[in-house]
């Protein structure tokens, strides 16, 4: 009863609401082709009648006839009115296809295809998590603004509530995402500074949480917090970088003469972290799952000039980790670490 009321608090304190929201209507207005025959009118009105629409008006061509969606309502609620062209040949011409009369199904999957994406996401295509491209951008965009408060050691939670509040975005959290929150883990690596979608995500992960954009039915996108076995996508953790690492953190390419005996990994990163002006943040989960804790490895290099970023792999790998540099949704670099085998 404890944990359910805790998890009611704490839905209540994202202020996530996730009521049902109803599909937008749609009618429809079907043109015909010269060489349509106009008695094959009534089989498409049967073919049609019990699909999601909310009307059926079908006459006879005229010139400059096209295929199109006419928004009728408001972007908030929008009624879809659609204009197709019924061809001499029996098919039916929409926006983005066309159809036989036969393939009742998928008039009804471009239907809801409207419903769910609206125009833009039935007419540009879809790119990942089944948003346009010009969505998935504005996502990417809205999660680039820099956290300003320190993480390592807090509540994950009150991370997580303090990441979303600030994002110009609904957020939704699941139930059983909701439930992780309840055994109060705290974040393990410090986040400030880094974009709002890499700590999100980061804070996230060892939870057994992902981020990904959600767009519900004659919705706008947001942020959809679920448990990482409830979703088939899920945000990354930064991207990797289009230019060449050493010119996104040249500071880990800088030289140094460097000696390290026997001392511990955790303490060897820290130096290293604190001269190269690069947050590193750890796959908590894949080390957990090979047994690899930073505190108990010690690590040794003998004493040489060489770079930073050479230091730090042969240490790393002496615990069978490896780095990866990636950037944040700003463009800040990041140094990912995570097992070899992870």
């Amino acid at each position: 009863m404890r944990g359910v009321a805790a998890t009611l608090l704490f839905l209540t304190a994202f202020g996530v609401t996730t009521p049902g929201v109803a599909a937008p209507p749609v009618s429809f207005e079907l043109a015909t082709d010269p060489g349509f025959s106009m008695t094959g009118a009534q089989r498409w009105i049967d073919a049609l009648k019990d699909l999601d629409q909310s009307g059926l008006r079908i006459r006879s061509g005229q010139v400059g006839d096209k295929t199109e969606i006419i928004n009728r309502g408001t972007e908030a609620s929008p009624r879809y009115h659609v204009v197709g062209i019924l061809m001499a040949n029996n098919q039916l011409a929409l926006p983005g296809g066309k159809f036989s009369l036969n393939d009742r199904a998928g008039i009804a999957k471009w239907i809801e295809n409207l419903q769910e994406g609206g125009i833009d996401g039935l007419t540009k295509g879809k790119a990942a998590f089944g948003l346009t491209s010009d969505e998935l951008v504005e996502f990417d965009k809205q999660l680039a603004t820099p956290i300003d408060f320190d993480t390592k050691g807090v509540r994950a939670g009150d991370v997580v509530r303090k990441i979303v509040q600030g994002l110009p975005m609904e957020t939704t959290v699941s139930a059983t995402a909701a439930r992780a929150f309840v055994r109060n883990e705290t974040v393990l690596d410090e986040l400030n500074g880094l974009s709002a979608g890499t700590a999100l995500a980061a804070t996230l992960r060892p939870l057994g949480l992902v981020l990904s954009p959600e767009k519900p039915r004659g919705g706008k996108v947001r942020v959809a917090i679920s448990d990482v076995r409830e979703v088939v996508e899920s945000w990354p953790i930064g991207w990797p970088p289009q230019d060449s690492p050493k010119k996104v953190a040249p500071k880990l390419f800088e030289y140094l003469t460097v000696e390290i005996t026997e001392t511990a990994l955790s303490e060897a990163i820290t130096a290293i972290q604190g001269r190269v002006e690069v947050p590193f943040l750890f796959d908590h989960n894949a080390m957990a799952r090979e047994q690899i804790d930073v505190t108990a490895v010690n690590v040794s290099f003998p004493k040489k000039r060489v770079q930073y970023i050479r230091v730090l792999d042969q240490v790393l790998f002496q615990a069978k980790l490896k780095s990866e540099v990636r950037l944040d949704e700003a463009g800040k670099p990041f140094l990912w670490i995570s097992p070899r085998r992870g």
